[in-house]
Formats: structure tokens, sequence, C-alpha cells
């Protein structure tokens, strides 16, 4: 049987915890295991304690893409308004947008102006140059040994390729048999790049869980074909995965748009857990391939407590065997401890 649930000492507790993107703080449970084994267990296909992956988010000062994205968390002070944007690792110049908390390249200056030569526009940073230890000593104030520790890349191999030739240019490249070339150079360089990043940051940090951000579809469609992605972006996108599991690192993919389709490549990349849009049907593809990689389903965080109680019910009555599933509950809502609780009592009975 699973372990034994006892709502009155595991919900007495005046204990808090981090977690986000945005680094809310939350009630910590006196649950049976910690949120970090509780999330392993999610990810790696092991009956969890409860569903929920309260993860601890990192963001470093010494990855140049954190401040261009407009996001720092590693314990400093950071105005995204007045700090946000500027030069990524390449030296792309990104804007910060405060209305949409977010960065952006402004269009119409692309970096590299002939991608068959992206060599002379482009210079791969010196990672062993950078102050690491003091890097480590800084996240130290914010890592939390019972939460899995997790960081973002912000820029994956499309979205970099985008910020290097602005969008249109780069759709091109990805199917233009002649620059094709040239992007699988730099993809493959970025592999490696990625690669070495992914160590500096476990090695120092003491991560646990990355997160690859690469945008592969608008609202209605992927950007490109089935057979361009299992050409262009899944030996690459393969081996950023494989950077993470050979030093015990759980990889999730943030990727938007409506792409379902792609997702036997996702799968074939090896990635452990896809946090996609709602405008994909994540209960048809739990379903078909639940038992092969973690979807996120989103809960709606307006619900009161009685239309919560209801949608954790549901949410449970769905379950497989053998299939886990990532629910995204914004922090201060009463579902939260809604389904903790229902799912802990869920998961206490399963032998």
């Amino acid at each position: 049987m699973g372990e034994k649930f006892n709502r009155e000492q595991e919900l007495n507790s005046q204990e808090t915890m981090t977690v986000g993107l945005r680094g809310k703080q939350v009630v910590r449970y006196h649950s049976p295991i910690t949120p970090k084994e509780n999330a392993v267990r999610t990810l790696t296909g092991k009956t969890p304690c409860w569903l929920g992956t309260d993860i601890n988010v990192i963001l470093p000062r010494i990855v140049p893409d954190n401040p261009a994205r407009g996001i720092i968390f590693d314990g400093s002070p950071f105005d995204p308004v007045k700090e946000g944007g500027g030069p990524d690792w390449f030296g792309v110049e990104w804007v910060y947008e405060p209305s949409a908390t977010g960065s952006m390249v402004v269009p119409g200056n692309p970096k590299v102006k002939d991608i068959s030569h992206w060599e002379d526009d482009i210079t791969f940073p010196d990672l062993d140059a950078l102050d690491w230890e003091g890097a480590k000593r800084d996240c130290a104030r914010i890592w939390r040994a019972d939460q899995l520790n997790s960081t973002q890349i912000f820029t994956g191999f499309f979205e970099r390729l985008i910020s290097f030739l602005d969008f249109e240019d780069a759709a091109v490249a990805m199917i233009d048999e002649e620059e094709q070339v040239a992007v699988h150079r730099l993809f493959d360089r970025l592999a490696d790049f990625y690669d070495a990043l992914i160590g500096k940051l476990h090695d120092y940090i003491g991560l646990d869980h990355i997160t690859l951000h690469d945008d592969w579809g608008a609202q209605r469609s992927p950007f490109f074909s089935y057979d361009t992605c299992e050409e262009m972006l899944l030996p690459y996108v393969k081996r950023v995965v494989e950077s993470c599991h050979k030093r015990g690192m759980l990889f999730e993919f943030h990727s938007c748009g409506m792409i379902e389709p792609l997702v036997p490549i996702m799968i074939e990349a090896g990635m452990d857990s896809w946090g996609g849009q709602p405008i994909n049907d994540k209960w048809k593809l739990y379903n078909q391939y639940g038992d092969q990689m973690c979807f996120t389903v989103n809960a709606d965080a307006t619900l009161d407590e009685e239309a919560a109680a209801a949608w954790a019910d549901d949410c449970l009555s769905r379950l497989e065997p053998g299939k886990n599933l990532i629910v995204n509950v914004m922090e201060d809502c009463p579902l939260r401890e809604i389904l903790y609780v229902k799912s802990r009592e869920y998961f206490s009975r399963q032998s």
C-alpha cells in the first residue's frame, strides 16, 4: 500500500517553501516524503504520494540569458524594469517589456547576416572563464535539499536560430536544403555548449532539473512539419536530454503552440515531461502516451472550494496505472490543498 495519509499531522504546519518561476511562498505540508522525492517519483514513472511538483527554481545571474530575459532568482535583488534586457550569451540584445513581463529581440537587424557563414558573426562563450564559485555561493542562499532544484534554459535551438536571424529567415533556414547544412553545424555546436553549461549548473549550483524553452508552434499548428522537426531538431534536443540524464538530472520541455503532432519526437528524445499550453488536449495525450512521458494539466485558479473539489475528483478518476501526471496549480488558490488531500488519500490506497 502507499504511504498512509494522516490529515491532521500533514496539514498542521506553518512551514513555507519557495516554488515556481516567480518565487512564490506556499505551505510546506508534513508529507511522508519530501517534495523532491515526490517530484522524482512523478517524473520517473513511479507512484507519487500526491499530485503536484513543488519545484524550487534557481536562475543565476551568471547566465546572461537570465537578465536578458528579465528574470533572476538567486537570492539577490533584481528589478526587471531597470535591469532586464541586454545581451545574452551570444551578444544578441534583448529588450524587456514590462507590460508583457518578458523580453524580445527587436526584429530588423539580425546578428547573423548569412546563416551559411554564421561563424563570422557568432562567438561561443568560454564557460571556464566565469566565476562559478561565486555563483555557487550566491545560489546557496536559496538552494533547498528537500526540493527539486531547477533552472531554465530560456533559448533552445529554434528560438536561438530566431534570435540570430529573425523569424522568417529562421523558418526558411529550417527547410532550405542549402541552408540546412549550416543550421546542422550551428545546432551541433549549440548542443555541445548546452552540455557544458548543464555540467557547470549541476556541478556548481547543485541543480537536479532543467527546463528547456523552445517554441515549436503557433496557436493552430506547429511551425514546421514532423519530418523537418525530426531531421533538424530531434538529434540535438536528444543530446541535451542525455546531458541531463547522464548527470542524474531530469528534463522538462517548455514549448508553446498547438504541437500535439510532435509529441512522438519528444518521446524519442527521451524527455521526462512537457508543460505545453492548454490548447493541446493533454488528457488525450496522457491516455495515448502517458506511460512514456509526463504531461502537465493546468488547473483553473479561479475555482471556489466546491468546484475545486469536483475538479480534483474528476482528475483523479482519469488516472491510469503506470501513467503519471503533473498538475500545475497556482500557489494561492483553494485547489492546492484540496488536491493535496484528495490525491494523498487516493495514492495511500494504491499498492
